[in-house]
């Protein structure tokens, strides 16, 4: 395969740093350095992918990249750009952009996304169901579900919201001898207190021998309760019960109810106790799409109030946004980020600069100029980041420090 990548971009800093990664994905940089330049590159050769600056010195990058969607055959195409807007973004994508990544570059993300253009992706067989997970606590559980499976006794489902329980209900309905009647769902609190009576003999009436769900069983009031109870003793309920319960359900049950509906009983673990199974279910969720290192780290990390049913939602989020097939943490739902990160950075760097300046003030001479060398240390290794930070552009770096330009160059010469 072709494994040229064509590089559109002027600043030629970025181009030969972009030029090393490509290298390092062992396939061949071209470079253009303005717009022009880069469309003529297209017809010389194919390339197997384009990495195209917006701003460029002769036409805009979207203009090009309007430009590439014209071949025959267009490569994928990761934009990037200085000054990132939502109008910039959404044209991008519009005009068929892979992905999108904004300056300063972190390198690492770059090489991730274009290795992952260079390997073919593999048609991952999707899982029949997204009940899954090696984690102890789910193992206990299939147990019990396969043991339900069998068998027609009541069931309760209890765990946290969002770890499973009506996925589960459904799974031993399929898996049961009354897999081919209906399983219908009752909740509670969809009803005003009048007709919630009603509202479930009609549920009953619906499910007839298939399977009666009853959902958040213990939030119901002792006078639904005692009405199920009757129903029961009764002989009019022909469907096998599942019910599920968010909190332990004994302690809100009657306790003739709750004998007679958790004759098995089955536990789903939050998330939180799974983690080792985040990434199984990642991978369900995503299909064909995969998760970098980074995300997976972030996605063990987070606190997951919201359990399975929030992954799946942050699964959907991130396959949304990203273009390709390799989930990045700029991928993954903002909410991700702890609103503390930026603090906790602020302080990990005044932990870092004081053990240092402790570490250069130990023992020194006081008749050495000591303050002067250590700001002289400090404004270095800060221009040096900030150069970077602004494309080693120092004109647009005075201007956003509001400095003197001229006092900026020499202190960089001074480096």
């Amino acid at each position: 395969m072709n494994s040229a990548i064509l590089i559109i971009e002027d600043e030629y800093a970025l181009a030969a740093a972009l030029s090393t990664v490509v290298r390092r994905c062992e396939a061949t940089p071209v470079v253009a350095a303005s717009g022009q330049g880069g469309i003529e590159k297209l017809t010389a050769q194919e390339y197997v992918l384009i990495i195209l600056d917006v701003g460029l010195p002769d036409i805009s990058g979207l203009k090009v990249l309007e430009k590439i969607q014209t071949l025959p055959q267009p490569p994928p195409v990761m934009i990037i750009t200085a000054h990132g807007t939502l109008d910039t973004a959404l044209e991008a994508r519009r005009l068929g952009a892979r992905e999108y990544f904004l300056k300063p570059l972190n390198l690492a993300d770059m090489q991730r996304a274009i290795r992952e253009v260079l390997t073919p992706v593999k048609n991952l067989p999707r899982a029949e169901t997204t009940m899954i997970g090696n984690s102890e606590p789910m193992q206990r559980a299939f147990a019990i579900i396969a043991q339900a499976s069998s068998g027609d006794a009541p069931v309760l489902l209890q765990g946290p919201p969002g770890s499973g329980k009506s996925l589960a209900g459904q799974v031993i309905h399929r898996h049961s001898a009354r897999a081919e009647k209906p399983m219908v769902e009752f909740r509670a609190d969809e009803w005003q207190a009048d007709r919630v009576e009603a509202a479930l003999d009609e549920a009953i009436a619906k499910a007839g021998d298939g399977v009666l769900f009853l959902d958040e069983i213990s939030a119901w009031s002792k006078p639904l309760q005692a009405a199920l109870m009757h129903r029961l003793n009764a002989g009019t309920v022909k469907a096998r019960l599942f019910s599920a319960a968010s909190t332990e359900a004994a302690p809100h049950l009657r306790e003739d109810l709750f004998y007679a509906l958790a004759v098995l009983q089955i536990h789903l673990p939050s998330l939180c106790d799974r983690t080792a199974d985040i990434p199984q279910l990642a991978a369900a969720f995503l299909g064909e799409q995969v998760l970098s290192a980074e995300a997976l780290a972030v996605l063990k990390a987070h606190s997951w109030s919201g359990n399975v049913r929030e992954l799946k939602a942050a699964m959907a989020h991130a396959a949304a946004v990203c273009g390709g097939s390799t989930i990045l943490p700029h991928h993954l739902p903002a909410s991700m980020v702890k609103p503390d990160q930026a603090s906790h950075l602020e302080e990990t760097m005044k932990r870092s600069l004081a053990a240092w300046l402790d570490q250069k003030t130990t023992g020194a001479d006081e008749t050495m100029p000591i303050y002067d060398h250590l700001l002289e240390t400090v404004e270095a290794t800060m221009l040096e980041t900030l150069l970077k930070r602004f494309d080693n552009k120092p004109t647009r770096m005075a201007a956003a420090l509001r400095m003197n330009r001229a006092t900026l160059r020499r202190k960089l010469r001074e480096e």
